[in-house]
Formats: C-alpha cells, structure tokens, sequence
C-alpha cells in the first residue's frame, strides 16, 4: 500500500472536488508516484495553471505528520481511495475524494443499499413528517440513509432511520472534529454509535460556506438514489440533486403545492425528469426489481412505536416548522449573530446559563410556561402525570418538545421528564 502520509500530503495538496487528483491518479498509477513527480511530470499531466499545481511541488510532510497523529489520538479512522473498503460507487465519480475521514462504525459499503434524503433548512410540518416517515421506512427496509447533518430535512431523515436502530452516514462540509451545526452534536454523537460521521476535509478545518456544494458529490456519489424532500428555488438541495443526475443517480421529489415556496425545488426536479414519489414504497418497489433482495418491503409490516416529537426530542435534532410560533421569535432574533459555531463532537454536556433560561421563558406563550412551570425543580416526573383533558398525550408530547428543543427540559429513560 502507498505511504499513508503521502495520501494525507496529497489530500491536502489538491483542492476538494477538483479534478487534479483523478487526472494524477489515472496517469501515475500511485500516490507515491504523484509525490515523486517533478515539474515536468506535473505540467504534462494538469498543466501549470492548475491551482493544486504549486502545492504539489512542495513535498513537506509536516502538516500530514500532524494529521496523522490527530487521528491516531481520537481514534480518527482514514478510508483512503485505494481501500478495497472504499465506496465503489464513490469510486466511479468524475472527481472522487482522495480519503475519507470518519467516525464510527464505516459500513460494509459493498452489502448497503444507500440512499441519500436531502432538503431544505427551513422546514414545513409536511417536509419534516414525510423527511422523518420516509428515512425510517427505507431504513426499516435495509436502506442505508445518507445525509448532511445540517439543521431541518436532513437532520429529521437520519433521526428517522437511528428510530428504527439502523446505521446512517452523515458527510459534513468541516474537519472530523467539528460539529457543525452545533446544535447537533447529540445527534452526531448517536449516528456514530452504529454508523458513522465522514468527512474529506482536514481536521481543523472550518465549515466555510463554498464547502457544502463541494461535499454534495459525496452525498449523491455514496448513493443509489437521492430523495430531495422539499426545498425553494435556490435550495442547496438543488445541487445535491445536479450532481445526482451528473452521476447517472436515481432523483427523487416529493411533489408540493405549486404554491408553497417550499416545494419549488422538487416541482421544478419533477418537470425535469426526477421521479415524484408519495411514500417510501415508492422508492422501495423501484429497487426491488433493480436491486432484489436488498430491501425487503415486508419490514414495514411491523409496527413503530415511536413518535416523531420523541425522536427529534430524544436525538436533538433542530427542525423547526412555521407552525412551532414559540420558536419565531428567537429564531428571527439569531439571525443577526453567529448561530452555529464549530464545537468538538466529544463535548458531552453544555453549560447551563440561568439568565439564558430566564429570557426563554419569558417569550414563550402562556400555555407552554405553564407546563413547565409544572415541572418540579430538581426532580424528575412522568410525561403521564402532565396529561389532563386541556392537554392529551399528543398535545403534551409536541410541547414537551418544543421545550426541550430550547434546551428548557430533558426527556429521560421511561417517559420521565425533568428540567433543563
């Protein structure tokens, strides 16, 4: 196998999802070769006006010794393009990644059929009830959810399938030990415990806007099919789908009112060749002739017993809908400021400001500050023991979690519930 150190030299020479490393690659056969390679070599393969070309004639192996040492110490995995680990279909993109850093559990890639759900940030209750139904269903079906981690659709999609105990793989635009979002570092913490956070950045790095449509051909790459849930006009999940269709990927839309702004992006895919699909089954009938035995349609038959308010409460995932008006008006209030920051995933317990808890209750409407003003200080109580006839159990649960999205509760073990 080639130096592990010059795949990390070359992961930092070449810009991500350019085309230098496929070009270098298919021509010198090695990555030890690519590092040997002198000027000259370089010139005839991408041509001095490439934009890697000057990094790749500086041979320094400092920063890729430091990498490689980050790694080994937080248990770090690297899955380098010439595994025989590495995704195939991955492989076979125009311009595939030179490794992958991951977490986790990396899954047996060559028995998975992947699928990637993607969509917009700012969420409808018919996005994130269809986001949610319709990753727990393929997953249920031996589906491998793909998706981005970021706030709304696809952090709803990958809390579907972890609901029903299966692995997914959420590939960020940040170094490996960047949270990003940072409200979601619950939830990158639960998807590394059975499938894995992966990632073609260095550690360290930042999660600069212009990394995201470059990280959207992992996505697409990783997958059979795409399913874009909803999203407007200028929708990321736009380019997630672009890349789909470029890569010969299957795309699916959901379809939408013609008047939702929300449903611009999959209308707009369904006029111009995506499949529109209603339901899991769907998508599950279609590869079931082309994948047989990959996905068994007869896992849906058995119940699911738990509820989206639960999960999206228990995994902390951000997706808040118009229709949540208790978080309106601090969500308009931190668009002003920075409202996600890089936080390592292994920090376990944020710090609880009091002051901050104080200015959350005093926005929230009447009937929510009086249920948490049921909740006892420092003693936990039954969800049951909330329910009464102005407030059944459905009522109480989208409460509740509406609160513990604020950081307000905590849902614990055997439907207990206490604050903060």
């Amino acid at each position: 196998m080639d130096n592990l150190l010059h795949w990390l030299w070359l992961s930092l020479s070449v810009k991500a999802g350019g085309e230098s490393f496929r070009k270098l690659y298919d021509s010198l056969g090695t990555v030890s070769e690519i590092y040997s390679a002198d000027e000259d070599v370089l010139k005839s393969v991408i041509g001095s006006r490439s934009g890697d070309f000057n990094a790749l004639l500086d041979k320094d192996l400092e920063k890729a010794k430091e990498v490689l040492e980050f790694c080994r110490s937080k248990n770090v995995g690297i899955l380098l393009y010439s595994d025989e680990r590495f995704p195939e279909n991955l492989r076979k993109i125009k311009n595939p990644p030179v490794l992958l850093y991951y977490r986790g559990n990396l899954p047996d890639f060559k028995n998975e059929l992947c699928i990637s759900i993607v969509g917009t940030r700012s969420v409808s209750d018919y996005g994130r009830k269809n986001a949610f139904y319709v990753a727990r269903d393929l997953a249920k079906s031996g589906a491998l959810i793909v998706s981005g981690m970021a706030i709304g659709i696809d952090g709803v999609a990958l809390a579907g399938a972890l609901s029903e105990g299966r692995p997914t793989v959420a590939v960020i635009g940040s170094g490996i030990d960047v949270c990003y979002p940072s409200q979601h570092k619950r939830l990158a913490r639960e998807i590394v415990k059975r499938g894995c956070v992966m990632t073609e950045y260095a550690p360290g790095t930042r999660p600069l806007g212009a990394n995201f449509p470059v990280r959207n051909r992992i996505i697409s790459g990783l997958s059979e099919a795409v399913a874009v849930i909803e999203g407007r006009e200028k929708s990321g999940s736009l380019i997630t789908a672009r890349r789909a269709f470029d890569q010969g990927r299957t795309v699916y839309a959901l379809p939408a009112n013609v008047d939702e702004k929300n449903g611009e992006a999959t209308n707009l895919l369904i006029k111009n060749g995506a499949r529109a699909f209603s339901s899991a089954d769907d998508i599950i009938r279609d590869f079931d002739v082309t994948h047989k035995g990959k996905l068994n349609p007869f896992n849906l038959l058995s119940p699911s017993s738990k509820s989206i308010a639960s999960v999206l409460s228990e995994y902390e995932v951000a997706a808040v809908s118009p229709s949540d008006k208790v978080f309106l008006h601090s969500a308009r209030k931190k668009k002003s400021v920075k409202t996600e920051t890089e936080i390592p995933i292994e920090v376990e317990f944020p710090i609880v400001d009091e002051d901050e808890n104080e200015k959350k209750l005093s926005k929230l409407d009447p009937h929510l500050r009086a249920l948490y003003e049921k909740i006892p200080k420092g003693k936990s109580i039954s969800q049951e023991s909330l329910v009464s006839l102005d407030l059944p159990m459905r009522e109480l649960m989208r409460s509740l979690l509406k609160l513990e999205l604020l950081g307000l509760v905590s849902l614990l073990p055997g439907e207990m519930i206490r604050r903060g």
